[in-house]
Parts: C-alpha cells; structure tokens; sequence
C-alpha cells in the first residue's frame, strides 16, 4: 500500500513538471557528491553520530521566471546513523552499530538566483526506501560479537522532508549545491529495544554535489 502510494505521488508529481515544463528551456544533468547523514530522536541511553555516505542521480532545471527555476530530482541516497552505547555498570562491556539507509529520492527544488549563477534553494522531497540494515559488534565482558538486522519490516517505507540549499552555476555548465534536508516523518514505525532502534528516529542529512548540464 505505502509503495503504492509513493507511485502515485511520483506520477503526480512528474506529470505536473511535464505540463508546466512544456514551452520552457529545459536543462537536463547529472549529480554526485557526499552525504553526511544522522538520525535524530527524543532522549535515549543510546549515543549517535553521523555517517558518510554517497548520493547520485538526475536533475532537470526548469527556467520559470527570470530569477525562478523549478529543479525536480532523482537521486539514490545513502543515508542512516553511527550508534553507541556504553554501560558503565558493566566493565569491559559496550556497543556499535551502524543503521544503513538507502533511499530514491525524489526532490523538487524551487530556486531563486540572487545573482547571476548563485541561488538559493527550498522545496519538499519524497524519499522511497530501498534498505534498512543494521550492523553492529557488541562486547560484553571482553567476548565480542558481530551481526547484522534487516530492518525494512519495521521501517515506514516512505520518507517525507524538505530541503533547504545554495546552489551555483559555473559558466562551463558546471554545477554545485549545498543542501540540508529535514525530514518531518519517521523513519520506523515503532521502536524495538533488541534492534536498537527508536520509533521517532528522523533522517537529517547534509549533502554537497557536483554535477554537469547537457
């Protein structure tokens, strides 16, 4: 049901790009560049820091105005978060984990330019999940332990959130942005103590990319 309505949302919004980008000079490209994502929740014995991961995929710039554009999107996106925790009661004893993230994601980018080449950038993304892992290694008394969790059945599937970005055009059709994304949904749908996840965790990732106009 919830892949369903992510196609629905997708043709939609697709289909709405079509008809305004109709008579207009578009620009097709290609993006890569770095993630450094996190998840946020509410307060938890557990300690998180952020991870690196890799974004790539296609972008249509859309001239609306003189000063406004329309920038819709198609990345893949690896996201997720660094885990921790450290029983003080316990010597010797402690816990890593990694939660693996990957998503397609499909924002849609107004833009404003300020100056010739330099805008700014606001707009909602819709995020379809493709993986949830978690790896970790735990230590109990000195013994260590490896393993890994599939999450994907305890995760909502779709990922809701905006972003907000600097974007420049270099002249050789060159061009970079800077963007933060805030997601408003939660990545799983209920928390579970044995998979060391928390129902109100929420995707925030900082991304810089590269990319190329045709």
């Amino acid at each position: 049901m919830i892949m369903k309505k992510s196609m629905l949302i997708l043709y939609t919004l697709f289909l709405s790009v079509t008809v305004i980008a109709q008579n207009k000079k578009v620009n097709v490209g290609l993006k890569a560049g770095l993630n450094i994502s996190s998840l946020s929740f509410d307060e938890s014995e557990l300690n998180s820091s952020s991870k690196a991961g890799f974004t790539a995929g296609l972008m249509v710039e859309i001239p609306m105005t003189e000063k406004f554009s329309l920038q819709p999107e198609l990345l893949y996106s690896q996201q997720g978060t660094k885990t921790s925790f450290f029983d003080g009661d316990v010597t010797n004893s402690s816990y890593k984990g990694t939660i693996e993230l990957n998503y397609l994601n499909i924002p849609l980018m107004l833009k404003y330019y300020v100056i010739k080449g330099f805008s700014v950038q606001a707009g909602p993304q819709l995020g379809i999940l493709l993986k949830a892992d978690h790896k970790y290694q735990d230590n109990f008394l000195g013994y260590k332990n490896y393993g890994s969790f599939n999450l994907f059945d305890h995760s909502s599937g779709v990922d809701t959130s905006v972003n907000l970005g600097l974007g420049y055009q270099f002249k050789d059709k060159i061009y970079t942005d800077l963007r933060y994304n805030l997601s408003y949904s939660n990545v799983f749908k209920n928390g579970d103590t044995d998979y060391f996840i928390n129902k109100d965790m929420k995707n925030r990732v900082f991304q810089i990319t590269i990319g190329y106009f045709f």
